[in-house]
């Protein structure tokens, strides 16, 4: 339910904003997500034009405007954390959908796979919010995302070499045929009221470059725990190569 997205999100940013007033609480540490951007072809920061294409991107962007409000009216600290697609062990994302797909023989490589893609490991994304907390800013918006980015041809052959010792991408369609397959999806998925794994938008997201520059290191000169290709190492291992049954597992956007 899209209105979900607005209850959620921006009731709930509102809801804690009177908790931490009732509570003389002085800090927020707000995690966003860089879909309040859009789909952006090009290298996105902090100052990157706000453009989301779906409710969950408004709807963490007018989150944002309700903890900025609070933090104008009240003088204290707030800091907002615009994550680019994160993945990790125990994560069941976007990243580990794509991995599994590569894992199971089931995926196939749409367009050139030139672009590129950000991605954030979520070690790194704890450890950057513990640097957060001891920030002394009264106001701080930072991306979040582990370099160097990735094109889709390099991600893909990284892990189909560790999973299935096949340094390449397999099969690969062209990006028109895929989209004119995604726009398939889609009718079906109107006409029978019924959600479907492929549609048109996500075809055009996996084939779009979506890079982001951050200024995390300003925070207490952070620097990740993990680079990024630890954080995929650990993530196969974890969840393919020698997966832990006992694991708690966590659902993202």
């Amino acid at each position: 339910d899209i209105a979900e997205y607005t209850k959620t999100n921006v009731d709930g940013a509102e809801n804690l904003t009177i908790v931490c007033d009732e509570r003389a609480i002085k800090k927020i540490i707000f995690t966003s997500s860089v879909a309040v951007y859009g789909l952006t072809e090009k290298q996105t920061d902090e100052n990157g034009a706000i453009n989301p294409f779906n409710e969950y991107g408004r709807s963490k962007f007018h989150a944002e405007e309700k903890l900025r409000a609070w933090q104008k009216r009240s003088g204290n600290s707030l800091i907002i954390i615009r994550p680019t697609v994160i993945f990790g062990e125990g994560n069941r994302g976007n990243v580990f959908n794509l991995l599994n797909q590569i894992s199971s023989g089931n995926f196939l490589m749409i367009g050139n796979g030139n672009n590129k893609k950000s991605m954030a490991y979520i070690a790194n994304v704890v450890a950057f919010i513990e640097a957060c907390i001891s920030d002394n800013a009264k106001l701080g918006i930072y991306n979040y995302v582990d370099t160097p980015d990735l094109t889709m041809n390099e991600l893909v052959s990284l892990v189909r070499s560790k999973l299935k010792g096949k340094n390449n991408v397999g099969v690969r369609i062209p990006l028109f045929l895929g989209l004119a397959v995604g726009y398939v999806f889609d009718v079906t998925s109107t006409l029978f009221g019924i959600r479907l794994p492929i549609s048109r938008i996500r075809v055009k997201k996996f084939a779009s470059s979506t890079e982001f520059a951050s200024s995390q290191t300003e925070v207490a000169r952070f620097v990740a725990p993990y680079s990024l290709l630890r954080g995929l190492d650990n993530t196969l291992h974890s969840e393919f190569i020698a997966p832990d049954p006992r694991r708690e597992i966590f659902i993202t956007e």
